[in-house]
């Protein structure tokens, strides 16, 4: 074994490094990738909360991530979780406490509420789970679920498919359901 280099048994580490850090950080990647499937979305924010603070009186931002994962079933960009630490999290404060973060679940749902609605209906005809829908793939959808939907199947996506590219995307299925496609 050759000291030094990585991904073999009694391999050196480079000064300073430890497989504690790595293993945690593995850790958390794990536990946030579970929470990515549908079935586990929508956990209350307290539970969320209690779930990752790790008995911390507070989330930081890897906490955030994956309790906003549990809560909402997405994964929110960094970006947007360090604005949200900046406006709900009290001055000086290291992280998100328990009330700043129900508040924060509470607005976001409220902004979200439409358009989660829409994503679950385009997710349950979207049966290949490809971010997108084709004809085929919308007829048999509306087959199954609406019968007189399926008569129509054809007009319908060729309504909401506004680049008539053959594909119908999240936006344009947003679009249509607003009225604006």
């Amino acid at each position: 074994v050759t000291p030094g280099r990585r991904g073999q048994r009694g391999a050196a580490r480079p000064s300073g490094k430890s497989a504690g850090g790595r293993g945690r950080q593995t850790a958390w990647r794990r536990r946030c990738r579970q929470l990515r499937r549908p079935a586990a979305a929508a956990m209350d924010p307290t539970a969320a909360f209690d779930a990752f603070a790790g008995g911390k009186p507070f989330l930081d931002l890897e906490d955030l991530s994956c309790a906003m994962i549990a809560v909402f079933g997405s994964k929110p960009r960094k970006r947007d979780l360090r604005a949200s630490l900046a406006q709900y999290a009290a001055p000086g404060a290291p992280g998100l406490g328990l009330e700043a973060f129900r508040a924060l679940a509470a607005d976001r749902r409220r902004l979200l509420g439409e358009r989660d609605r829409a994503m679950r209906m385009f997710s349950a005809l979207d049966a290949e789970d490809r971010g997108y829908l084709d004809l085929q793939g919308f007829r048999a959808s509306c087959a199954a679920a609406c019968r007189p939907a399926s008569l129509r199947a054809c007009e319908i996506f060729h309504d909401m498919d506004r680049s008539k590219a053959g594909l119908v995307t999240v936006a344009d299925f947003e679009a249509y359901l607003a009225g604006t496609g």
